[in-house]
């Protein structure tokens, strides 16, 4: 897979710097293009020569320069995701608006969900896009490190300076590579803050605590042992193809005592970011084991959890009184409606882990966002229109939930679909998301509610509402081989260990110790802390 990414890189920059940047847009190559397409982009062939770019612009009264809109432009706004079917009748409509505000039109493309990488990365390096939906898992910071966007600060600056404002500083430093703003983030604070999901309806029949501490969480699980002793307890899984300090899923409930994980094992602390503590050396590590081994041997779990799948249907088929790992505020909406339909006598409820340290935050900013691809003739216009589709609620509602009366209607507040051919963001325009103009459909008043919650104690904490270490990413070339064998230890110790099927937890814990070593565990630790700290200096988490 790095190979493939580095061979990618290449292929990015030869092509992004070799002439298309001086180029009008083309469409993506017709292999790649939907059967349904909106219209192309229009052409300027007809243009001489000295027009190949706009007019020089004069400032406003504010000193930022006029937006120049004497030629009319099509811009390509490359989306993630299939076409939906009225695609070009939410484009007509949206251009009007368009033509008449920037003399311009968009052309919304769309990778297909199929393939969709390689067809997101083709039309980067061949220039087929203006404005481009980018996220962190489709490489947005390797992208923007090879230069396949433009920089942001004077066009947001010069031509988006509402969107600026309403974004925050914060947000959007969030969003540098290398000190450069490419991308600009959705405006709506999404938390998928990792908690527990737990049965409410037992925690009442049998008066048993809130599992809102490892202390609460084992006795939830011995009170429902105790009453109901064919309830199965916990359906656990391991972790074998990583390196951080969780091999066995139970594990994850630590974090209602410390900040975070990092990898390697390593503890991150929410008000020191740049300083990670040691986990695995730590008497905490033994003691955590240890209470872990008490709970396997009261039978909470059993010996086929080391090799059970990932099954996300476990806790709707009363498998589990509990998930620990992988859950957050999304996942229980979809536990309340599994449960409502399949279970109406059950009731889950949902406890951050964050609600407990007093650390939580949104997702990182760079998780939906919009770049301005190097290459785009008009980038003023761009920045100037992105503005406008985020910055004023007729046009954004046009663009996420279609043409009201056609498309949708709203009864109660809520958000009700009309048509099959154009759903609620049917174009999987995330990026474009602001949170004052989002319609709430069914749940989403809860989820809302927890947002706010959440919202008010990430405020509280030294960095209010950032997520800190969102976009860290690891590059382990230089130890790549030390690397695999720790992740091949580790897949071989850690998750016994934590899940309690050892004898003997002291004599376990030093030979996991020792091992990791022997695989080359230092050199991983001090390649990751250099690269930590030069990010946390970078983002001033000092």
């Amino acid at each position: 897979m790095k190979r493939f990414v580095s061979l990618m890189l290449v292929l990015l920059m030869v092509l992004v710097f070799s002439g298309c940047t001086a180029q009008q847009v083309q469409a993506p190559p017709a292999d790649d293009t939907p059967e349904e397409s909106a219209t192309q982009p229009e052409t300027q062939e007809e243009a001489p020569a000295d027009t190949e770019t706009e007019p020089e612009e004069t400032p406003d009264e504010t000193g930022a320069p006029e937006l120049d809109t004497s030629e009319l432009v099509t811009l390509v706004f490359y989306l993630c995701g299939d076409e939906p079917n009225d695609t070009a009748v939410v484009e007509d409509a949206l251009n009007e608006r368009m033509v008449e505000k920037f003399n311009t039109k968009l052309d919304f493309q769309f990778t297909t969900w199929t393939d969709y990488t390689t067809k997101y990365n083709n039309t980067l390096t061949t220039g087929g896009a203006d404005l481009v939906y980018i996220a962190g898992w489709l490489n947005y910071h390797t992208l923007a490190a090879s230069g396949a966007f433009l920089e942001l600060d004077d066009l947001m600056n010069n031509y988006a300076p509402e969107l600026r404002a309403r974004a925050g500083e914060d947000t959007l430093n969030m969003c540098r590579v290398g000190g450069e703003l490419y991308a600009v983030p959705n405006l709506w604070p999404e938390y998928v803050s990792t908690g527990i999901s737990y049965r409410q309806d037992l925690v009442e029949k049998y008066s048993l605590p809130v599992p809102d501490s490892l202390e609460n969480l084992g006795a939830y699980f011995q009170g429902i042992k105790d009453n109901d002793p064919d309830q199965p307890i916990y359906y656990g899984t391991a972790d074998t193809n990583s390196v951080d300090c969780t091999g066995f899923d139970i594990a994850e409930a630590l974090v209602i005592k410390y900040d975070g994980f990092m990898d390697y094992g390593y503890i991150f602390d929410a008000d020191n970011p740049s300083v990670l503590t040691d986990y695995f050396w730590s008497d905490d590590f033994v003691e955590d084991c240890k209470l872990f081994k008490t709970w396997a041997d009261a039978g909470y779990w059993t010996r086929s959890s080391l090799s059970n799948e990932n099954n996300t249907d476990a806790y709707k088929n009363g498998l589990t009184t509990a998930i620990v790992s992988g859950q957050n505020p999304n996942k229980h909406i979809t536990n309340m409606n599994d449960f409502a339909n399949e279970h109406p006598d059950w009731e889950t409820k949902y406890l951050a882990y964050g609600e407990v340290t007093g650390y939580i935050c949104p997702s990182h900013a760079t998780q939906n966002g919009t770049s301005i691809v190097r290459g785009c003739k008009y980038p003023e216009r761009a920045m100037a229109v992105l503005q406008y589709l985020m910055m004023d609620e007729e046009t954004n509602r046009l663009v996420q939930c279609g043409i009201e009366g056609t498309h949708y209607e709203i009864q109660d507040g809520l958000y009700v679909n009309l048509s099959e051919d154009y759903g609620y963001e049917a174009m999987d325009t995330w990026n474009l998301r602001v949170n004052e103009f989002k319609l709430p459909q069914g749940t989403d008043t809860i989820l809302q509610e927890m947002f706010d919650y959440y919202a008010t104690i990430g405020e509280k904490c030294k960095y209010p509402n950032v997520n800190i270490g969102g976009d860290f990413s690891e590059d382990y070339s230089a130890y790549e081989a030390e690397r695999t064998a720790v992740v091949n230890v580790r897949a071989q110790y850690l998750p016994p260990l934590q899940a309690g099927f050892v004898d003997d937890v002291d004599a376990a814990v030093e030979e996991f110790r020792t091992k990791m070593l022997e695989a080359g565990l230092e050199k991983c630790r001090e390649g990751y802390l250099a690269q930590w700290d030069a990010y946390c200096q970078e983002h001033d988490y000092v």
